[in-house]
């Protein structure tokens, strides 16, 4: 399926600070696997995106101890909030009974998520 909404290419460079490493070279990003990695302060980050398979894995390190690990299906969109002084991934889910998963990373990493009161 695939999903609906993709950031632009410079949205998910500027979140993460750097290019990403792609499973095939050449081949367009809605349709590759991106692997993010970005250290800020004490922690680092590494975010892989998988566009046509609707998935996100995003890992949370603080000096090399994990803090967390989401491993997540059925992501149907993903968009990047940029304030002034606050820098987010969102990512939406398909079907019902889920809040949008954002993911901030700057001015620090903090992560919210939740359910809703809808029927799945």
């Amino acid at each position: 399926m695939g999903m609906n909404i993709f950031p632009e290419q410079y949205e998910l460079i500027g979140l993460f600070e750097s290019e990403p490493v792609l499973a095939d070279v050449g081949v367009p990003w809605t349709y590759n696997r991106l692997q993010f990695t970005r250290t800020i302060g004490e922690s680092s980050v590494s975010c892989v995106i998988e566009p046509g398979y609707e998935t996100l894995r995003f890992r949370w390190f603080l000096r090399d101890i994990e803090v967390m690990d989401l491993d997540l299906r059925w992501v149907s969109g993903l968009t990047v909030e940029s304030e002034v002084g606050r820098e987010a991934l969102i990512a939406d889910f398909r079907g019902q009974g889920f809040s949008p998963l954002r993911i901030q990373l700057k001015p620090s990493i903090h992560i919210s998520w939740g359910t809703t009161n809808d029927l799945i």
